[in-house]
């Protein structure tokens, strides 16, 4: 998703201002087309998938799940980080077994996008599941996760009424609103 042509801002200089487990901050310097100096704050945070699990009765999949940043309880669709070098579609159905214990026959690419393009550089890619079946896989030690199944049409309307607050759920069901197999 890269842009073409040179850069309208040029980095001058980069310093890391913090590393952590999965993330880190790097604090750039840059000059902008005018020449003015500028400083960017940017969160470097690995690829993720977000799935869209609908099953065989036309209910979609969501997990239920404590967001520490926030410090509230979300309803999202599974989703995760890609781990070393593994395609955006085996890191998706890793986490589709792993956050609900299904496997899916067909992963249909919705697209990519960044989940906060000011300041992070995380780039998600949805997928569509569908031909669901059970295939668990063990839990992250540190997530606590409760599965809920909601009809795909309900799940869309709630999405327009502001019953969700996750950006990746918002823009995925949308995505996924007219692949759907009739």
């Amino acid at each position: 998703m890269a842009a073409e042509g040179p850069s309208p801002e040029v980095t001058v200089s980069t310093e890391r201002a913090f590393q952590g487990k999965r993330l880190s901050v790097r604090v750039e310097q840059v000059r902008l087309a005018d020449g003015t100096l500028t400083r960017r704050d940017i969160v470097d945070h690995p690829d993720s998938v977000v799935i869209v699990p609908v099953d065989a009765e036309g209910n979609l999949l969501l997990v239920r799940q404590y967001r520490k940043a926030p410090e509230v309880e979300l309803v999202e669709l599974p989703a995760g980080v890609i781990e070393g070098d593994a395609s955006p579609a085996d890191a998706a159905m890793r986490e589709l077994r792993e956050e609900t214990g299904m496997a899916a026959e067909r992963l249909i690419p919705l697209g990519s996008f960044y989940a906060a393009p000011g300041s992070m550089t995380e780039c998600l890619h949805a997928f569509l599941a569908i031909g669901l079946r059970e295939d668990p896989l063990p839990a992250d030690h540190d997530e606590r996760i409760v599965l809920e199944r909601v009809p795909f049409a309900q799940a869309l309307a709630k999405a327009r009424a502001g019953v969700f607050h996750d950006a990746k759920t918002l823009a995925s069901l949308l995505m996924a609103e007219d692949k759907l197999p009739r």
